[in-house]
């Protein structure tokens, strides 16, 4: 379909909007072997954590042609990130379509800044440096780069051997047990990144879209705690699976409970079918880049922030 063909875009409706958005998002990964686009498990981790219980439809839309195939998706952030993610199939990439979609999520990412009030004077998202076209497209709207990396992408081939997990004696690996266990998972979380989940607020995130209890994994200290979590998403569409969060209570750290988490993780990607994993750090973090080489994770490109300045 040629760019110049007027589309509009529309907000999510229903599960059968998000069934198709995700089989979307996984194309695009399989068209380009992982490189450049969110993985449909950012989207889950976008409904559930990030959004935390609320209606996902000013936050996700997309654009489709005459016949009803998704063209694009933009996922937009809560207002206090400042930003959005846009995926624009290959076959579409560079042209009109993209110029203007760049436009409208920028457009609206502002609107929702300051509709809900919060302080800042740009807008941004991170390009995959091995995306020259997104790269320049940016550019060309006025965005300034931010320089270095903000993160890096790693995969592990599900194909090679995974090790054993050795946990010390008394902790225990297992799936969440049901939503009696909010309040302890959010406490997990609190702990290990100094985030803040009133009682309550967990239970949202097990509420939402796409979240599954089995496929979030803790370890269990002998005092009955939540020591270490972790949340794997999986798509078999591109039969890769994504490590979105992963954290280790501060009381608990040092002991290797993330990396017996993350190698039972891998074990339960590769039972699903997957090939692949990913898993994404900050740049300025090397307690995690070194964790996550230690199961095998090696950096497949970087993300680069491009803001622009808002009026």
């Amino acid at each position: 379909m040629p760019d110049r063909e007027p589309i509009t875009p529309r907000p999510y409706r229903c599960m059968d909007d998000l069934s198709r958005i995700l089989d979307f998002v996984g194309e695009c990964n399989a068209l380009t072997e992982l490189r450049g686009y969110a993985h449909p498990g950012d989207l889950g981790h976008n409904l559930s954590n990030l959004l935390r219980g609320q209606d996902p439809a000013p936050y996700l839309h997309l654009w489709e042609d005459r016949d009803g195939h998704v063209l694009a998706v933009a996922i937009l952030y809560p207002p206090r990130l400042h930003g959005y993610e846009l995926a624009v199939h290959p076959h579409h990439r560079g042209g009109e379509l993209e110029s203007a979609l760049v436009a409208w999520s920028e457009r609206h990412v502002w609107v929702l800044m300051q509709s809900a009030g919060v302080e800042g004077t740009a807008v941004g998202t991170d390009v995959a440096d091995c995306d020259p076209v997104r790269r320049n497209v940016l550019l060309r709207h006025g965005y300034i780069s931010s320089g270095g990396p903000s993160f890096f992408y790693t995969t592990r081939s599900l194909l090679d051997p995974i090790p054993d997990s050795v946990l010390p004696e008394g902790f225990v690996i297992r799936s969440v047990a049901g939503e009696h266990e909010a309040d302890a998972l959010g406490a997990a979380h609190s702990g290990a990144f100094g985030s803040h989940w009133p009682p309550g607020e967990y239970l949202r995130v097990m509420r939402s879209p796409l979240y599954d209890p089995d496929r979030e994994l803790v370890v269990v200290a002998p005092d009955g705690r939540l020591a270490a979590f972790l949340v794997y998403w999986i798509d078999p569409v591109s039969r890769s699976g994504l490590f979105e969060p992963v954290g280790c209570h501060r009381d608990f750290q040092g002991k290797g409970l993330a990396k017996a988490l993350m190698l039972e993780g891998l074990r339960r990607m590769r039972g699903h079918g997957m090939t692949v994993a990913v898993v994404k750090h900050e740049h300025d973090n090397p307690a995690a880049a070194a964790l996550y080489a230690s199961v095998g994770f090696r950096t497949l490109y970087a993300l680069v922030e491009y803001r622009k300045p808002m009026r």
